[in-house]
């Protein structure tokens, strides 16, 4: 019995889809009296093949770049305490704020910016005194985030976290501070390329107040600041 060549069964195969070409590889084989290790090796091929496809997962999905805009309240803790209990910080501003994204699959990275305009509030014994539109906030904050949970329907929810950086200017008087954010965020579809967010986040830094800030008695804490905000993300 005279044996088919490679090179006859490479013109044999040329455009010829999956699977006949593997069908008719094995064909040759068993006209050739191709050793039978190798012609059991190439029937276990589709079964390998397949399963490192399940153990490699589908291909990364292509990164994509989103903005982003929110509108939110922001309610602040610590800053500064008296020997009485009092206490004096910033008094809870409304929240704009800005975000550029990118990001593939579960994982993103996004920088934020957040500008409010804010007062000073002193507390203590059920009284507060506010004087308001003293002072002024920037933030920039760079992060990484994580998708936890998807539901059928296209909600999503995530966790974010990285550094914040604050800018303050209390009347004329620049505050610089570096702490770090958590938050977690829930997603909703509202269009093909819009998308609603509801996002809770914390922000915990040092007193915005400086020594000279406060008088004998007054002990400085750790501003922490706790927001709400509601968003729209655009996908570019």
């Amino acid at each position: 019995m005279q044996r088919i060549g490679v090179d006859q069964l490479t013109h044999v195969l040329a455009g010829m889809p999956y699977p006949a070409a593997f069908w008719q590889i094995l064909a040759w084989a068993d006209y050739n009296g191709v050793d039978s290790q190798l012609r059991e090796i190439m029937r276990k091929l589709p079964a390998i093949l397949a399963g490192l496809g399940l153990m490699l997962g589908p291909p990364p999905a292509a990164a994509q770049w989103s903005v982003s805009a929110e509108l939110g309240v922001a309610r602040f803790g610590g800053t500064a305490r008296d020997s009485a209990g009092a206490t004096v910080g910033p008094y809870r501003p409304t929240t704009f704020g800005l975000r550029l994204e990118r990001g593939s699959g579960r994982a993103r990275v996004a920088v934020g910016l957040l500008h409010a305009e804010t007062g000073l509030v002193a507390e203590g014994q059920g009284v507060a005194v506010v004087q308001y539109g003293i002072g002024s906030l920037w933030e920039i904050a760079p992060e990484v985030s994580l998708g936890v949970a998807r539901f059928g329907t296209g909600v999503e929810t995530r966790v974010e976290a990285g550094p914040a950086i604050d800018l303050w200017n209390f009347d004329g008087e620049r505050r610089n501070r570096v702490g770090g954010r958590a938050a977690a965020v829930v997603e909703w579809p509202l269009a093909r390329a819009l998308v609603g967010s509801l996002r809770v986040s914390g922000v915990l830094s040092r007193s915005v107040f400086d020594a000279a800030d406060t008088p004998g008695g007054v002990e400085r804490r750790a501003t922490r600041r706790f927001g709400v905000a509601v968003g729209l993300r655009y996908q570019l």
